[in-house]
C-alpha cells in the first residue's frame, strides 16, 4: 500500500480490514430463499452509486462512519491528501460533493448474488467500500442488522463477522430448546409464554383457547427458528410475570384493552400503554390492585 504512513491511525486501521459484501435473502415470498429467483437471477447486478440528497447534492462518503453509533471522527484533511495521491486524483477538490463535476458522481459499484469481497489496503477496493457504505438505503453496515431495514439487499461484513454471530446463534438456540424442554410437558406453560409473545412481537397472533399441546409445541419451534432474538429476550424479561398478568387479566376481562390503552373495569380513564400498565404495578402503592387482579384469574381459572 502506497504512503500507509500519511494516514491517521483510525484510517491506517480501517485500510487493514477485509470485507464480503453478503447479499440478504429473506424467508417467505413465493420462492424459496435458495432459488435462483428469490435474490439476483444468475448474470444480473445492481449498481450502487453514492445517493444524492436534497438539492441534488451528493451524500459525503467521508462523513458515513463504517460502524452505526460509531464514534469515529471523519476523515482528517491529512486522509484524503493521502487518499487523493494514492488513487492519482489531481486535488483534493475531486472529492467535494459540492462540486458538481467530482470524483463520486456516477461512480458506480456493480454487485451480483455473489456480493463481493473488498480487502482494503487496495485502493480500488477501498473507494468501492465508501460508495457501498454509503447507500444506507439498500447496504446493512454489518450482518447483524441486515434485517433492520426492508430495503437492505447486501450486507457489509467484517471478515468473520458471520461466523461469530453464528457462534453465537447456535449458543442462544441451545438455551432456547433447554428452556423449551423445560415447559413443553405443560400446555399451561407453553400457552403463559405465547401470551407473553404476543404482547412483545408485532404481528404475534394469541394463541388460542382450544390449541392443545402439539399446536403449542409446534408454534413454540417455529418462534425459536424465525425469531429467535424475541424468544431469549423474554427468557430473561424480569417483566415476564406481569406481562402474562396483565395478558391474562385480559384474557378474562379483569383489564379492559383499547387502542393499546388499558383500564380497570368501570374507570373511564386508561391506565396507559403496555409500559404505563407495568409500571403502575410494579409500584408498592398499587399492590392491591396487583393481588385483585391475580385473585380475578385464579377465580376464572376454577370456574
Amino acid at each position: 500500500m502506497n504512503d500507509v504512513k500519511t494516514y491517521s491511525k483510525k484510517m491506517t486501521e480501517l485500510r487493514q480490514r477485509k470485507y464480503v459484501v453478503r447479499p440478504i435473502r429473506r424467508r417467505g415470498g413465493w420462492v424459496p430463499s435458495d432459488h435462483d429467483s428469490s435474490f439476483l437471477n444468475d448474470g444480473t447486478s445492481i449498481g450502487i452509486v453514492v445517493p444524492v440528497r436534497e438539492g441534488n447534492v451528493l451524500i459525503d462518503p467521508f462523513k458515513v462512519m463504517d460502524k452505526p453509533n460509531s464514534k469515529e471522527k471523519e476523515w482528517t484533511e491529512k486522509d484524503k491528501l493521502a487518499f487523493v495521491q494514492e488513487i492519482g486524483l489531481s486535488d483534493i477538490q475531486s472529492l467535494n460533493v459540492h462540486v458538481q463535476k467530482n470524483f463520486w458522481r456516477g461512480n458506480t459499484v456493480f454487485l451480483d448474488r455473489n456480493g463481493l469481497h473488498l480487502n482494503l489496503e487496495n485502493p480500488e477496493h477501498l473507494v468501492k467500500f465508501l460508495i457501498l457504505r454509503s447507500d444506507t438505503t439498500r447496504i446493512a453496515p454489518n450482518w447483524v442488522s441486515r434485517f433492520n431495514k426492508g430495503t437492505y439487499k447486501f450486507a457489509l461484513c467484517e471478515e468473520g463477522e458471520e461466523l461469530r454471530e453464528e457462534v453465537s446463534n447456535l449458543e442462544d438456540k441451545k438455551n432456547a430448546y433447554l428452556y423449551f424442554s423445560e415447559i413443553d410437558h405443560s400446555i399451561e406453560k407453553m400457552t403463559d409464554f405465547l401470551y407473553v409473545y404476543y404482547l412483545s412481537a408485532k404481528g404475534a397472533k394469541r394463541p388460542p383457547r382450544t390449541a392443545n399441546a402439539d399446536w403449542l409445541k409446534k408454534e413454540l419451534g417455529r418462534i425459536i427458528d424465525d425469531d429467535l432474538s424475541t424468544f431469549i429476550a423474554i427468557l430473561g424479561d424480569d417483566n415476564y410475570k406481569v406481562k402474562l398478568l396483565i395478558q391474562r387479566s385480559v384474557e378474562v376481562g379483569a383489564l379492559l384493552l383499547d387502542k393499546h390503552y388499558y383500564r380497570l373495569p368501570g374507570s373511564d380513564h386508561p391506565i396507559g400503554v403496555l409500559q404505563d400498565l407495568i409500571n403502575f404495578l410494579g409500584d408498592t402503592k398499587n399492590q392491591e390492585v396487583y393481588m385483585k387482579l391475580s385473585a380475578h384469574i385464579q377465580n376464572k381459572t376454577k370456574e
